[in-house]
Formats: structure tokens, C-alpha cells, sequence
């Protein structure tokens, strides 16, 4: 039976816990991120790692950072493999070093491309027609290990980093089972050396990069909205408030000798470009409720004239 520590901190973790939990090998530990203060309130909240592993009566640690006496402390517990998925703690080299059958990681993109904090959401920013999530070795460099096991698909335009952070986690929980299983049966598990020349970074997102361009083309603006819906949604202006758009798709109606942030009412919210319209399917103006665009137009009567702007 293969003994197992886990670290991982959001919800795109909780699967393959929860798979490997449920099956016959042991969880011994889990590691994940000190409580922090989150949302409107600020209040300090548990992760869903640690709610699960209380709820389990898992052992669970929350180290700041991984020293050389926590190290100690997990080598005691006899373990066999470190599992990884979204912990946010770099984990020094005499950490990884402890574990015979080795440290593995479930990284949502299509390694070498977009190592890094941002995978799913640099992808859909940059329009990748590609998505998907690897299994690889942990190492000290970032995301610098050898793939063992990859998935990929075509991206769906129409869906947002939200809907993709749980598609992957199933999807990395499923690979990483698989890689489990062989590695507890003794069978050979291949890998391949990512090529570092086709390596590209997914730095994090930060809330600057929510305010919009209208100015842009149309296919670049909807990437980004689609991309920063969970966290931190793109936001445009209306009326001289701010405006948050958490869904919208591109349209082939030109808006080239419009201005962007022109209005077009046919039936839809369409939003004028650089180069295009774009469709605007989830909106919400300060202060207001999350609504379709067309009961935005219906709701604030809007009316030809006006214009959406940037911030």
C-alpha cells in the first residue's frame, strides 16, 4: 500500500484527495496553506484541503514554509510519494528529497507551455486552441520536471477559467490515479524531458489586468474576459460606474466605422470594438445585480447613443 502526502490548498485539489482517499492507499498527511483572511468581510477561511482533511480526520500540517525540522517531522511518518496539486509553497529540494517513489505534480496546461502560477488563465488569454493538464515529476526548478502523463483537448470558446479549473482538476485527478496505480503494481512509468526552448510562463493574475480596452480587437478583449471570470472580472464603465463582465463571446458584425464602446441594440448587448462587436452575456453595474444583456438593456433602458467606456 503506497503512503502517500498531499498538498494542495483551493478546490482544483480537492478531487484527486478525494480519489486517492477513497481508494487503497494511505493518506498519511496532508499539507496545505495557513488559513487566510478572504472575501468581502476579509474573514479568515480554511482552504477546502483542510476542510476536507478535518472532515476525513486526515493528519493535516499548515507550515508558512517548509524547514528543515517540518522535513524531519514528515520523514518520520515513513512515506512513499508526494502528491502536488495548486499548494503554493515552493517546496525546498530536502523536502522533496524524502520520498523514495519520488514527488509528483498535477499542472493544469500542456507542459513545457505556461509553467508557472497562471496556466489555465494565460492560456485562454492568449487564445490557445489547445487546453489540458500534465503530470510531472516535482523538481526544484518550477514546473522544470519530467511529463509522465499529459491530456489535452481543443478550448471551447465559451467557456471561462472558472469552468476549466474543474474540468482539469478532474481531469489531473483521473491521470493521477493512473499514475498511482503503476507505480503501486511495479509497472514501468515512462516520461519524457521537457524541451526548455518551448517553454513559456504564467505569471499570476493581478486585478490590474481586469480593466478593459475597447480599443482592442474584439477577439483579444473576449479571451480576457473569459479568462479572469472567476478571479478578478474584467470590468469596463457605464453611466460613470463601473461595470463587471463576467461572460461574452465574439460576433462577425464589424464595428469598424463605429467607436468602440458604441452600442448596438438589434437583440443582444453588442458592444463595439477595435474591430469588431463583441456579445455581452453576464453583466453587472455597481451596486446591481448579475444580469443577462439583454435584461441590462431592458433593466437600464439603455438607448443607441450611449457608450460603454474604459475605466
Amino acid at each position: 500500500m503506497l503512503k502517500i502526502v498531499y498538498a494542495g490548498t483551493p478546490e482544483f485539489a480537492f478531487p484527486c484527495l478525494k480519489k486517492i482517499n477513497e481508494s487503497d492507499m494511505e493518506i498519511i498527511a496532508v499539507l496545505t496553506q495557513p488559513d487566510r483572511p478572504a472575501g468581502r468581510g476579509m474573514k479568515i477561511k480554511e482552504s477546502p484541503i483542510k476542510k476536507y482533511a478535518k472532515d476525513k480526520q486526515l493528519l493535516y500540517f499548515q507550515p508558512e514554509k517548509i524547514e528543515e525540522e517540518f522535513t524531519k517531522s514528515i520523514k518520520e511518518l515513513r512515506p512513499d510519494v508526494l502528491i502536488v496539486a495548486a499548494y503554493g509553497i515552493i517546496l525546498p529540494k530536502h523536502f522533496i528529497d524524502i520520498f523514495p517513489k519520488k514527488a509528483f505534480n498535477i499542472h493544469a496546461s500542456i507542459l513545457p507551455k505556461w509553467r508557472g502560477a497562471a496556466p489555465i488563465q494565460r492560456a485562454i488569454m492568449h487564445g490557445d486552441d489547445q487546453i489540458g493538464v500534465t503530470i510531472m515529476e516535482v523538481v526544484e526548478k518550477l514546473d522544470a520536471g519530467k511529463i509522465f502523463l499529459k491530456n489535452s483537448f481543443d478550448r471551447d470558446p465559451n467557456k471561462t477559467s472558472g469552468d476549466y479549473f474543474e474540468i482539469l482538476a478532474n481531469d489531473g485527478a483521473d491521470l493521477m490515479m493512473q499514475h498511482l496505480n503503476n507505480i503501486q503494481l511495479g509497472l514501468p512509468t515512462e516520461s519524457i524531458v521537457q524541451d526548455e526552448e518551448e517553454v513559456t510562463y504564467a505569471k499570476k493574475i493581478i486585478k490590474s489586468e481586469a480593466y478593459l480596452n475597447l480599443e482592442n480587437k474584439a477577439e483579444s478583449i473576449v479571451n480576457r474576459v473569459m479568462a479572469l471570470n472567476p478571479f478578478p472580472i474584467s470590468r469596463i464603465s457605464f453611466r460613470q460606474k463601473e461595470v463587471k463582465i463576467f461572460h461574452a463571446e465574439l460576433t462577425n458584425i464589424s464595428s469598424i466605422e463605429d467607436q468602440p464602446g458604441s452600442i448596438n441594440l438589434s437583440e443582444d448587448l453588442l458592444v463595439a470594438t477595435s474591430d469588431f462587436y463583441i456579445k455581452i452575456n453576464s453583466i453587472q453595474i455597481s451596486g446591481g445585480q448579475i444580469l443577462t444583456g439583454k435584461k441590462f438593456i431592458t433593466n437600464y433602458q439603455l438607448k443607441t447613443a450611449e457608450k460603454f467606456s474604459n475605466v
